[in-house]
């Protein structure tokens, strides 16, 4: 059953990079990196933080790691439980419980003692990051692997939209002078695609890659690096153009080994790190 769902998971990724109508793959990469970055998954126990609806299992479970979870969505759950039945591993494992109650997840069988926690999609929705970071480390071993995903502010330098004008004026320039805001503002908004409707954004949804880092060392985490994925060819007005050719150069900057091109033309991070020993 394992190699089975594995294949299906592959042949599904495999599809998704070539055709732009489908949902672009990006967990995907992120899971790539992790995979490339733990010990023999044979011996390896893994946690994951907001399972949705199992989507990570079949990659996971199937490659021979041992897997847990939760989520604070009943319906994903049900789902979840589902995937690793699938998968030939124990469903009680999944659970449901919010990364900002610890008495929820108290009761997670491994709690404290994983090997290695993955947060995708969490962390842009908490009340406080570095909270939920403490919560989330406290499941691993001592010397446990985390792999934190975060939305990439950075990432507003290329969009060319109301992002762009809400970094450089709000975060970049948010010390200058009233007088010289207004007129970088005035300046932008000939210049950018300002069409994006302004909604409610949570404060804690996008990050600098370096505050990060600077956050992590902070809290006690050992070893912390970025690792960028979600790339993007280019602004993402521009995608309907020439999608054929977006999806597959965008697939292929997954690769990036420039060291810096992904602080920029990423839309999200992993923060990896490690539970000091």
């Amino acid at each position: 059953m394992y190699r089975m769902n594995l294949d299906e998971y592959e042949s599904a990724v495999a599809a998704a990079c070539l055709n732009p109508t489908l949902p672009y793959p990006a967990n995907h990469f992120a899971f790539r990196h992790v995979l490339k970055d733990l010990p023999d998954p044979t011996s390896t126990s893994v946690v994951e933080i907001g399972v949705g609806m199992g989507g990570a299992i079949p990659l996971f479970a199937g490659t021979g790691f041992s897997f847990a979870g939760f989520d604070r969505d009943g319906a994903c759950v049900e789902s979840s439980r589902r995937a690793l039945s699938e998968a030939g591993q124990d469903p009680s494992r999944i659970i449901t419980a919010d990364l900002e109650d610890p008495e929820s997840y108290a009761a997670l069988p491994g709690a404290g003692s994983f090997d290695a926690l993955i947060a995708m999609g969490v962390l842009p929705h908490v009340t406080s990051v570095r909270q939920a970071i403490l919560n989330a480390v406290s499941l691993v071993r001592p010397g446990g692997h985390v792999f934190f995903e975060f939305r990439n502010a950075l990432f507003s330098l290329v969009t060319f939209n109301r992002y762009t004008r809400e970094f450089i004026c709000d975060q970049l320039l948010g010390d200058a002078s009233s007088e010289v805001r207004e007129a970088v503002d005035a300046e932008l908004a000939k210049r950018l695609n300002l069409t994006i409707p302004a909604g409610e954004i949570h404060p804690e949804s996008f990050h600098v890659p370096f505050d990060i880092i600077a956050i992590a060392r902070e809290l006690g985490l050992e070893e912390p690096r970025i690792i960028p994925f979600h790339f993007h060819a280019g602004m993402p007005a521009i995608e309907g153009d020439v999608a054929q050719s977006y999806r597959l150069d965008s697939v292929s900057m997954e690769d990036d080994a420039s060291g810096w091109k992904g602080l920029f033309l990423a839309s999200a991070f992993l923060l990896r790190a490690q539970r000091a020993e």
